[in-house]
């Protein structure tokens, strides 16, 4: 794939991004690489996960590979570090990288609007502090339970080591094809995750009787739902398109960002 245009997605609330941004735009000037947002070949992420979440929206939209730049503390989904910036793109330049396709998840309400993506899960929560939430989950048309909880998250293998994982739901491939369902803090006996099919389609209602809930994708700002209203969550026909170097695999990357003993 040739690299004629470039989009570039950063945090720049800190000044050392906002450098490194700087420097970027040069190197890519040198080689006659046009920064846009507009059809872009590869997007390129600077900053935490945070950024890359955002980048990720960029990216899937426009269907071009994204590559993450590690700017940020954890940096769990970036791919490089700040230091291996310039030879990954000489490397992208000459064609020396592969594309690993990550599951992304769309939501949509019941009536087919207010959809939005989500690299790493979607979550439906209470809406005040002050009290839980009673949500209605249903997969494939078919009711699993109704969740007393402070919310309920659908997540991608991606965003299993994400809230998921801060829930209690379980460690996945990121190469792997399935849906978690993981409920949160859940005011009632049975509480665990579930591991759901690829094409599962799950359904959220807020019940009747309970407080309004809140949905978002990816940390997004959150939409209200009132009592009985619903959201629906399935996989996107259209995967996400990361670009993978030589570096560490996904056990390395778990070991070192999560500090698992060895």
């Amino acid at each position: 794939m040739k690299i004629g245009r470039v989009a570039i997605v950063a945090h720049l609330g800190k000044p050392a991004i906002s450098e490194t941004k700087k420097q970027l735009v040069s190197w890519l000037d040198d080689r006659s690489i046009e920064v846009t947002d507009e059809s872009p070949d590869l997007v390129l992420s600077l900053g935490g996960d945070g950024t890359m979440l955002r980048a990720a929206q960029v990216a899937h939209a426009c269907d071009a590979p994204l590559l993450g730049v590690n700017l940020g503390r954890l940096g769990y989904l970036a791919e490089i570090d700040a230091g291996e910036m310039f030879v990954a793109l000489d490397k992208i330049v000459s064609g020396n990288y592969q594309i690993e396709e990550r599951m992304v998840l769309r939501c949509e309400d019941s009536n087919g609007g207010n959809q939005c993506i989500g690299l790493n899960e979607v979550l439906v929560e209470r809406s005040t502090r002050q009290r839980l939430v009673r949500l209605i989950v249903s997969i494939g048309g078919e009711r699993l339970a109704a969740f007393n909880a402070d919310g309920v998250i659908v997540a991608t293998p991606t965003g299993s080591t994400a809230y998921a994982l801060s829930a209690g739901g379980p460690i996945v491939s990121p190469r792997a094809q399935c849906l978690v369902l993981v409920p949160v803090s859940a005011h009632m006996i049975f509480s665990r995750p579930f591991v759901l099919a690829p094409d599962d389609i799950v359904e959220i209602q807020v019940d009747e009787d309970s407080n309004e809930a809140v949905f978002a994708c990816d940390a997004a700002a959150g939409r209200r739902l009132a009592p009985g209203a619903r959201i629906v969550v399935r996989r996107h026909f259209r995967p996400l398109m990361m670009v993978r170097m030589s570096g560490p695999g996904f056990l390395e990357r778990l070991r070192s960002k999560l500090g698992l003993p060895e």
